[in-house]
């Protein structure tokens, strides 16, 4: 046993280098390992966090009777647009203020936000009705204004033919 034991330490002192190497290149590939699965991971997590935003988007512009009622009011550029009150007016605004900062922070993909959510934006952009005794030029709309204005340009590629046959994912 004693002879066995001293063979080991001899061939272990005689390829400590090579066993050194061994050892860090398998250290390293756990590393490697690791931190590709912690990648994989984190992306997709990041596309759930992204798909619970625009869930909870879908459904508040759904749910939400002052966003619902202003909807479909745009939809015919509705005189009764300037007879909602402006808080009303305002949250539907800052309902998609919150979209855009979300688009503009790549947290909703420009694809989706426009697929789902820049129908009725351009609508109100457009609106004569909805803007009536509001400043549309002011700076507090700029954010929703900018985004009005981006959906209607993709809205008009898509319209072109363009951008249409782009897969929208999360």
């Amino acid at each position: 046993m004693e002879e066995q034991i001293k063979e080991i330490l001899s061939f272990l002192s005689t390829n400590k280098d090579a066993l050194t190497i061994i050892l860090t290149s398998i250290g390293g590939v756990i590393a490697l390992a690791t931190l590709i699965k912690a990648i994989l991971e984190y992306r997709i997590q990041g596309k759930q966090k992204r798909a619970e935003l625009f869930e909870k988007y879908k459904v508040t512009l759904r749910t939400e009777k002052r966003l619902s009622r202003i909807s479909s009011l745009l939809e015919g550029d509705s005189e009764e647009l300037s007879r909602i009150p402006k808080d009303d007016r305002y949250y539907f605004l800052g309902f998609y203020e919150k979209i855009a900062i979300a688009t503009n922070s790549k947290l909703i993909r420009k694809e989706i936000s426009h697929y789902m959510f820049s129908y009725f934006a351009i609508a109100c952009y457009d609106s004569e009705n909805f803007w009536k005794g509001i400043n549309k030029e002011s700076y507090y709309w700029k954010v929703f204004i900018d985004y009005a204005v981006e959906m209607k340009k993709i809205q008009k590629n898509r319209l072109r033919g363009r951008g249409v046959d782009r897969q929208i994912k999360f």
